[in-house]
């Protein structure tokens, strides 16, 4: 086993990263877009499996297991989405068989966030802490939990989905149905939605955070967009108790954007309350596959 490659996969809503280890160590990294212009995957998860195959399609004698971590809900290998502003509207796709019976090796799934909370707690900034919350704050907002030193997963249920706790009486509208949830205030997608309904309508997220960052009406979005996600912090707080909260996503990740969510969250809240970047970035998903992989369990047992 030695010699075979494990591959972790990570299903966002705008990109999917492919990663291929061998022995702890990572030796070659794909990028897909998540719905391409020429092939479009909204409200077809086929073909974001297909593509996935495709890429995969030159290693598969060399792979002894693959890991998915995707954006949605799954349930015992089923996809279904959340939030169909992002990929569409599907339920119950046999994501797990249906990559297995194409190649012919074992196949796991399993939500996102729950992975860069795992990865985070077995090899990056959560290694020391027994009890942590993490939340991902990217195309969508996202979260899971490590408590006294197991990850917290009831899949299928919405335990942990930080970015559907509502925030927001009757406020906008969120992809997943419901009115003032977090995600509807402080993702990309959001801010996206955002700059389209003003005068910065042909910058993106992206554009705003590397380029424009300490312009006023920028720093503003990032102000509110930080006030609503520090809501979310004190209400688990106050929730569970946890007080330590690892932050990871590409928005997340921002420095001006993390150090205004520690800002906002002090503002609202006397206890102390620590916060830590996800040191595994935007790896992070794809080593939480490593970590529930068959080899990383013998190699701890």
């Amino acid at each position: 086993m030695n010699n075979k490659i494990f591959i972790g996969i990570d299903i966002g809503g705008t990109k999917i990263s492919i990663v291929f280890f061998k022995n702890y160590k990572i030796i070659k990294k794909l990028k897909l877009a998540t719905n391409p212009i020429d092939s479009p995957t909204k409200n077809k998860p086929e073909l974001i499996a297909e593509n996935i195959l495709k890429s995969i399609d030159g290693y598969k004698n060399n792979v002894f297991e693959i890991g998915i971590a995707t954006t949605g809900i799954i349930n015992n290998g089923k996809w279904s989405v959340l939030n169909r502003q992002i990929l569409g509207e599907f339920y119950n796709f046999p994501l797990t068989k249906y990559i297995q019976d194409k190649l012919k090796v074992p196949v796991f799934a399993f939500s996102d966030t729950e992975a860069a909370a795992l990865a985070e707690f077995e090899f990056g900034a959560g290694q020391k802490l027994s009890n942590f919350f993490y939340i991902t704050v990217s195309t969508g907002v996202g979260g899971s939990m490590v408590i006294e030193n197991k990850l917290y997963s009831k899949s299928p249920n919405l335990a942990g989905a930080f970015g559907h706790m509502v925030i927001a009486q009757n406020g906008k509208l969120c992809g997943c149905g419901r009115r003032g949830c977090i995600e509807a205030y402080a993702s990309g997608t959001a801010i996206d939605k955002i700059l389209k309904q003003s005068k910065y309508k042909d910058l993106t997220t992206k554009d705003m955070l590397l380029n424009y960052n300490k312009a006023a009406w920028s720093k503003k979005i990032i102000e509110e967009v930080s006030k609503y996600l520090a809501e979310g912090v004190v209400n688990v707080n106050s929730l569970l108790g946890i007080d330590q909260f690892i932050i990871g996503g590409s928005i997340g990740l921002n420095s001006i954007v993390f150090d205004e969510i520690k800002k906002q969250t002090k503002l609202i809240s006397k206890e102390k309350i620590k916060f830590k970047k996800a040191k595994l970035k935007n790896d992070a998903e794809v080593f939480g596959c490593l970590a529930k992989s068959s080899i990383h369990k013998l190699s701890v047992n």
